[in-house]
């Protein structure tokens, strides 16, 4: 009965061996000394080890492995008619500033059911790209992730650094993206999430750049996304559509549980005359929404000088509505003259200059 229950358990070991298989990159070329070019061996390594060897649609039986170690990504990548295995990145991959380089650095096209994760991360170096944040510079520059005509696929786990572009693109059906963060610089052209393709799902994950967090493009057919949290970021939008907006299709898209959080600071307004205003000077954070207090935008340094003219005899001419746990601070007003309005109406915050307002 021994032999028997030891020869079992031999067996359960030969298949568990036989069904994952690794393929990793330092046998196929590459060296972790930020210098040999990554690229060469993510390709050989997928085209003569993953290819030959998927023979199951579990995507994570056949790794294409990044070890640890510090590794540079300077030619573009293309995963063509991939399918059924996993791009697995414990180490760092590291872009250089090459002019020359665009496109986007890793693709997976025409593919089926394609694991991307992590725990490691890869640096786009983006601010080498736009130095200043000068977006002219280098406008071909490249971006770091691409799944086109994608379906059933999964990104997760890995960190990514500051794109010189957009940091990743999606298109297909049934794709997911989740547990997993996106930090950039806080300028244009630094999309977190670009979606289009029908029934996919983002979740769990945090962005912080200076542009879109995530985003659902045409044409899509069902799109959730939840649990996001976006940092100084142009938030989740729909679009952009161009000019030939009758192509446009988007259609059942849900966005649940979506924080912001940002700053907005050192702002002034001089010389303005009105007439008739609605709201002649107008601070709040919850001019959308339901207006609970997330305390997540913090508006400070505001200052208005030398505003005339008239309002209307419904509405204060100074209204101003921010959150509890983050008020407004530092908001100064100089030189107003509204006659018209209602009482000025303050509610969290603080500055000087008109009645009303305490000091901070």
């Amino acid at each position: 009965m021994l032999a028997a229950l030891s020869l079992l358990a031999v067996a359960l070991s030969i298949g568990r061996a036989a069904a994952f298989i690794e393929c990793n990159v330092l046998d196929y070329g590459a060296v972790a000394d930020n210098s040999t070019d990554l690229g060469p061996a993510l390709t050989k390594a997928w085209t003569e080890c993953v290819i030959p060897q998927v023979t199951t649609t579990v995507a994570d039986n056949v790794l294409l492995f990044v070890p640890s170690g510090n590794f540079l990504l300077k030619s573009n990548v293309v995963f063509d008619d991939a399918a059924n295995w996993n791009l697995h990145i414990t180490g760092n991959i590291y872009l250089p500033f090459d002019a020359s380089l665009t496109g986007t650095m890793l693709t997976f096209e025409n593919c089926e059911n394609i694991l991307l994760n992590g725990p490691g991360a890869i640096f786009g170096n983006g601010y080498r790209y736009r130095p200043g944040g000068d977006l002219t510079l280098n406008p071909n520059r490249p971006r770091l992730i691409r799944f086109q005509n994608c379906n059933n696929c999964e990104i997760t786990q890995v960190t990514l650094f500051d794109a010189p572009m957009f940091h990743v693109t999606i298109i297909g059906n049934n794709n997911v993206a989740h547990d997993m963060a996106i930090i950039a610089s806080h300028i244009g052209e630094t999309d977190g999430f670009d979606m289009s393709g029908n029934n996919n799902y983002v979740h769990d994950v945090s962005v912080e750049n200076g542009d879109e967090c995530v985003t659902v493009k045409t044409p899509t057919n069902g799109f959730v996304a939840e649990r996001i949290t976006c940092k100084f970021t142009a938030g989740c939008n729909i679009g952009s559509f161009g000019d030939a907006d009758t192509t446009v299709d988007v259609q059942n898209v849900v966005y649940n549980d979506i924080t912001q959080v940002g700053i907005v600071k050192n702002i002034t307004y001089n010389g303005f005359t009105m007439s008739a205003a609605a709201y002649p000077l107008y601070i709040s954070v919850f001019w959308a929404g339901n207006g609970v207090d997330t305390g997540k935008l913090q508006i400070s340094d505001v200052t208005f000088n030398t505003i005339v003219g008239t309002g209307t005899p419904t509405r204060p001419a100074v209204l101003l509505d921010c959150n509890k746990a983050t008020p407004c601070q530092n908001i100064n007003f100089n030189g107003i003259s509204l006659t018209d309005t209602l009482a000025n109406q303050i509610t969290n915050a603080c500055g000087k200059g008109v009645s009303g307002l305490p000091a901070c």
